[in-house]
């Protein structure tokens, strides 16, 4: 878990260029101002590259939290 909790600071640091992240669990679209809609395409984007997964369609509109989206990871990894 502490893996890929530390390569969804390293995707969120890459796409927002945010350094100062400590907690990830409770970060949502939205948190930040520059988290709009299509940054968190980006964002999963980035995910997919990183984890080496891929996301279907739904993902993409259900995906919201960062609680989520490590649930889906773990999912799609076996974990």
């Amino acid at each position: 878990m502490k893996k890929i909790d530390d390569k969804l600071k390293k995707s969120l640091k890459i796409i927002f260029k945010k350094r100062d992240i400590k907690k990830i669990h409770n970060l949502k679209i939205g948190s930040f101002k520059e988290w709009d809609s299509l940054s968190h395409f980006n964002f999963l984007l980035q995910i997919e590259k990183d984890f080496k997964i891929r996301f279907n369609t739904n993902d993409f509109s259900t995906l919201i939290t960062i609680k989520d989206i490590s649930k889906k990871i773990k999912q799609k990894i076996g974990k």
